[in-house]
């Protein structure tokens, strides 16, 4: 997946000069930020697109044979099916360190839905939005640059 950086420098001369540890707070902003992120690609879109575009006639011999050896029928559900991985409902931001935190899933297909550089075409034309997809929204909503003026207008209190 894609890695948002968002690269903050000189906190111990800032702490230094206000007396204060100013941790929590960054802590604070990097986990919102990373919560508007998760908002934004942490949704299913519309129904899936019909016909399937498989990548491969690989890949579509492997999910026949997949769903028939373990019974299932051949139609795919979204979230419910036993085997998704919840993929939606599992997008979680965490704090990583005392001063940032890092936004994922534990699905281990995500990639092949979500990522902008490895998307199947089924999922692109279902309307998945990616990982670069997500982050463009935020940072054109101008939310970050708003909780940056609200952060620095807390810590100047």
């Amino acid at each position: 997946m894609t890695t948002f950086n968002l690269e903050l420098k000189g906190f111990a001369e800032l702490e230094r000069k206000l007396g204060k540890s100013i941790a929590p707070k960054i802590s604070a902003f990097t986990f919102g930020v990373g919560e508007l992120v998760r908002a934004a690609i942490a949704k299913a879109p519309g129904p899936s697109r019909s016909p399937v575009l498989w990548a491969s006639e690989k890949q579509r011999r492997w999910y026949f044979a997949t769903r028939h050896k373990r019974g299932l029928s051949f139609k795919y559900t979204r979230e419910s099916d036993s085997m998704s991985q919840r993929m939606v409902a599992s997008w979680a931001t965490e704090h990583r360190s005392s001063m940032d935190a890092v936004l994922g899933t534990k699905a281990t297909y995500a990639g092949y839905v979500q990522s902008d550089v490895k998307q199947s075409p089924q999922h692109k034309a279902t309307g998945w939005i990616t990982d670069k997809m997500a982050i463009a929204k935020v940072q054109a909503s101008g939310k970050i640059k708003q909780m940056w003026k609200d952060f620095v207008e807390n810590l100047l209190k």
